[in-house]
Formats: structure tokens, C-alpha cells, sequence
């Protein structure tokens, strides 16, 4: 090391003479010095020393040292505080270079196909570089969210093509983990289906056996490595999503929101949430980010719902959005513990007013021609409000046990209204909402219910009169295409089944998202668990 912390001196002052076609094969070796970083002490300050004088004087160089600085954020970022430091120094020092910079950042963001390890690594490294470059920190924070989105949907993605049982064993194993961690009850789920033993008897009386063993070994081996697959995504997405929580949660002391950093982080994914996560189908995670954030202070949280009214009720968003937001505002209210009573009422009394204004301004369009996902926006907005109802009935008397928002009129004239939104909306939600509404007298819903039942069973064996509305079907019967009727039905189904805020499977974001999130066991007692949610 003596002949090397030499040739560095020697270098670092006569920078201009080396600079030239003979000495360039000299810089690179040395810019490219596998794991510099490892040098003792005395070697490496005179390293760095060298490579702030060589861009300092011939500043081109500067773009070749970044990349290598930036590829090498996958290593943990107790071994890159010279990286940092560097960065930090040249950024300030030559403030143009932030644009291939940027770039860097996106072409060294690991693969999926990279460790959890790396990917966790490059993303510490990438907040840290936040917190002195305030300049990048929207592209930072965007090249987050769009990698998470994409993780976060590769991993729905994988739970969609397993079996419903296997998905389901997966969950409950998971979910499971958490509950023993935090001295929870376990439940049982390694027994083998019903319809593997048939298939194992059935391939016993086969003649070709041997061929079914092999093809049940096949399918075997692939459901594990499938399941091997998403536990190995969970972990990586559980692993990013905690990182990024503690880090927002460090950033965002009453200090930094007082001085205004905070709120500018907060505003910043609001952004993304807006232009990213909303949009996108169907994540599961992400979101969980602004759930978070949101809540940590009243303002913060006014922000959010303002920003989901605003998208759910603008004229000028596209309805899939309109209903998405609407989505989130009901999974919101629903299950953000932080919430106050008086941001629940106000939601609760929006809605109302706008549900209200939209039966007197349109119910008579039920009987024009036309299908009913004409009307898929009050359908979102009654199953948000239901679904708030179901969560925070006990919120919703005052002082004098009577219903805010006379929510007990508001009920009985919109079930009975020509829209029949018990009908239209989520079955799950409508029976939940049907059984806590009969508890606490507000409305009752059951024999409508049961009479859309017995219409829908009528449609199914052919005893609808066509020439009356359709009830059997989203849309009207002759109006559009049954091929285009049962597309559109099936996309509605499809929103109205989303809960942005379902519970969390991921074993240790969930634990962090504890003291801020409100489980069905917490607001339904005896009524039913989670696990019914969807």
C-alpha cells in the first residue's frame, strides 16, 4: 500500500499532466480499483483526495466516477459513506451533472431478479442521497414508488394464477407467522384438499398410473416453486416497504413539518399516489404508504381525504378513477385509527349530501333506456358509505343518541329508491351492512335483499318479462351486446370487490402498521372476523 498511497500523491499533483491519451488507461484503472472503499484509512483519504482533484480539474471525468459510485449503492450503506461523501461534494460543485446522474440512478436500480439484500441496499442508498440532494428527490421518490408498483403487482399477479386453495394455505401460513409472532392464536391450515385425495384415488384405478404420478408430481413441484416464488416477493416487498416507513417516519418529526421538509415529503407522494398508485390495478401494499404518512398528523390526514374527494367528485377524472377513489376513501375512513371523529362525521355527511342530491337529480333515468353502469359512480359512493357505516356505527350517534347525517332516514330512502343499490353493490358489504344496520335499528334491508334474490334466480331460469327493467343483469337486457353487458358487469364487480386497505400480509409492515390500522375483529366484535372482508 506505501508504493500505492505514493503514486496517489504523485498523481493528485500533476492532475493536468496525466491527462492525456497516454495517462487515460492509468485514471481508469484507478477510478475502477475493485473495492476501494476496503482501503485502510490513510490509503483511502488520499484516494478520494485524488478523485476530487481529478474532477475538480478535468471535470468530464466526473461522469465516469458518479457511475461507478452509484453501481455500487447495492452494497449496505455502512460500506458507502465515501460514495456519499463524493456525491455530496460534486453535485454542489458541479450542479449540471444531476441530469446523467439521474439517469444512473434508474440504469443501476437492481432487477427483480436481484436479491432482496441488493434491492434493499440500493433503496437505503437512494434515501440517503434524499436527505443532501433535495434536488432529486422527486425523481428518487418516483423511481421508488413505479419499482414497488411493480413488485407490489407481480406478487398479486402470482397469487391470481395459484389455486384458490393453495393461495389460501399461502395467506393463512403468513398470516399465521404474524399472529405467533405477537402471541396470537394460529390457525390450522396444512390438511390436504378434498380434491387432492380424489385425485390421488382416481390415479390409483388408472391404468396409465404411473403417467398421472408424473403429472402429479409435476403440478406438485410447480405449486411449490410458485409458492417459493411469492414468499421470496413478500419478503423483498415486506423487507422495502419497512425501510421506507422507518425512513418517513424519522423524516417526519413535528420539527420538519413545522419547518415545511415534512410537508414537502408529504406532498410529494401525494403526487405519486395521484399519478402512480391510484391508477393502477390492483395493488395491494404501496398504498399503505400514504396510509401511514397521512396519519401522522390531523392535517396530514384532511390533506389525503380532501385529495380522494376532490379525484372521487371532479367532472373532469375518468369514471374507473372516480370509483378507485371512492374505493380508498371508504377503506380509509374505514380502517385509519388515527382518524377523528369529526373527519369521519364530515365524510360520512358528504357523501350523504351527494348521494341525496344524486337520487332526486337522476332516479328517474332508471326507467329510461340504457344499463344501469350508467350509475356506477352512486353505487361506489353508497358502498363506501356502507362500508364506513360498518366499521364506525359507533361513531355515528351524538350526544343525544341520534344519528348524524340522519343517517337512519338517509338509509331507508336510498334502499328503497329506484337505483336498489343492495342489489348493485358488493354482496359481502351489503349483507355485512344489512346485519349491523337490523342491530342498531337504523334500517332494514333483508327482505329487499331476499326479493333480489328471487328476481335474480327468476332471470337465471328464464322468467323475466323483457320487455320490463332487467333484473337479473348489470345492464339492461337489448340495450347493448350481452357479450359487452357481461364485460362491463364484470368490471364493475371487479371495483366494487376492492379494498385498498385490507389487511396487510406482509409479517413485519404489518406489525408496523399495528398502531394506526383498525381490524373487523376491533369495530364488529362477535359479528365475523377479517377473514370476510373480501
Amino acid at each position: 500500500m506505501e508504493n500505492f498511497n505514493i503514486l496517489l500523491d504523485i498523481l493528485s499533483n500533476n492532475i493536468n499532466r496525466i491527462d492525456s491519451t497516454n495517462g487515460i488507461m492509468l485514471i481508469q484503472n484507478i477510478i475502477n480499483f475493485e473495492k476501494w472503499w476496503e482501503l485502510p484509512s490513510l490509503t483511502l483519504s488520499k484516494y478520494v483526495f485524488f478523485i476530487k482533484i481529478l474532477c475538480s480539474s478535468v471535470p468530464k471525468w466526473w461522469q465516469d466516477v458518479s457511475m461507478i459510485l452509484i453501481s455500487n449503492f447495492t452494497l449496505s450503506i455502512k460500506m458507502t459513506q465515501c460514495h456519499h461523501d463524493m456525491l455530496k461534494y460534486f453535485l454542489r460543485m458541479i450542479p449540471s451533472s444531476m441530469g446523467f446522474i439521474d439517469s444512473y440512478l434508474t440504469r443501476f436500480f437492481p432487477n427483480k431478479n436481484d436479491t432482496s439484500s441488493k434491492t434493499v441496499n440500493y433503496i437505503a442508498n437512494l434515501l440517503f442521497l434524499t436527505e443532501y440532494c433535495k434536488e432529486l428527490k422527486f425523481q428518487i421518490w418516483s423511481l421508488l414508488v413505479e419499482r414497488i408498483i411493480s413488485i407490489d403487482v407481480e406478487l398479486q399477479n402470482e397469487l391470481d394464477e395459484l389455486d384458490d386453495e393453495i393461495e389460501d394455505d399461502l395467506e393463512e401460513e403468513i398470516e399465521n407467522d404474524i399472529e405467533s409472532d405477537d402471541d396470537e392464536e394460529e390457525g390450522d391450515d396444512h390438511m390436504k384438499s378434498d380434491s387432492e385425495e380424489e385425485d390421488e384415488e382416481a390415479a390409483s384405478d388408472n391404468e396409465d398410473e404411473d403417467e398421472d404420478e408424473d403429472e402429479d408430481e409435476e403440478g406438485e413441484e410447480y405449486n411449490i416453486e410458485a409458492t417459493q416464488g411469492i414468499k421470496e416477493l413478500s419478503t423483498k416487498l415486506d423487507s422495502i416497504l419497512t425501510l421506507i416507513t422507518e425512513h418517513i417516519s424519522n423524516a417526519l418529526t413535528p420539527e420538519s413539518l413545522e419547518t415545511g421538509d415534512g410537508v414537502a415529503l408529504f406532498n410529494t407522494l401525494t403526487t405519486l399516489f395521484k399519478t402512480h398508485v391510484l391508477p393502477t390495478y390492483y395493488t395491494r401494499s404501496i398504498q399503505y404508504i400514504m396510509f401511514h404518512i397521512s396519519q401522522q398528523q390531523l392535517e396530514l390526514m384532511d390533506s389525503f381525504l380532501v385529495t380522494l374527494i376532490d379525484i372521487a367528485f371532479s367532472p373532469n377524472e375518468a369514471a374507473e378513477k372516480k370509483i378507485k377513489s371512492l374505493q380508498y376513501l371508504g377503506s380509509y375512513i374505514a380502517r385509519a385509527k388515527k382518524l377523528s371523529r369529526t373527519q369521519i362525521v364530515f365524510v360520512a355527511s358528504y357523501l350523504t349530501s351527494w348521494l341525496n342530491r344524486y337520487v332526486i337529480e337522476r332516479e328517474e333515468e332508471v326507467d329510461q333506456p340504457g344499463g344501469m353502469e350508467r350509475f356506477k359512480q352512486f353505487y361506489a359512493a353508497f358502498q363506501s358509505l356502507c362500508y364506513i357505516f360498518c366499521f364506525r356505527h359507533n361513531l355515528f350517534r351524538d350526544c343525544d343518541g341520534e344519528w348524524e347525517c340522519e343517517l337512519d332516514k338517509f338509509f331507508q330512502r336510498t334502499i328503497i329508491s329506484k337505483f336498489n343499490p343492495l342489489k348493485y353493490c358488493n354482496e359481502n358489504v351489503m349483507l355485512m351492512f344489512a346485519r349491523i344496520a337490523q342491530h342498531e335499528d337504523v334500517a332494514y334491508c333483508f327482505s329487499i335483499i331476499e326479493n333480489n334474490n328471487n328476481e335474480r334466480l327468476r332471470g337465471i331460469i328464464g322468467k323475466v318479462d323483457t320487455s320490463k327493467r332487467d333484473t337479473s343483469d348489470f345492464v339492461k337486457v337489448g340495450t347493448v351486446s350481452s357479450t359487452w353487458s357481461l364485460a362491463t358487469r364484470q368490471q364493475f364487480i371487479d371495483l366494487q370487490s376492492y379494498f385498498p386497505y385490507d389487511p396487510l400480509f406482509l409479517r413485519n409492515y404489518k406489525r408496523m402498521m399495528k398502531e394506526y390500522y383498525i381490524e373487523w375483529s376491533e369495530a364488529s366484535g362477535d359479528l365475523e372476523s377479517d377473514e370476510s372482508d373480501d
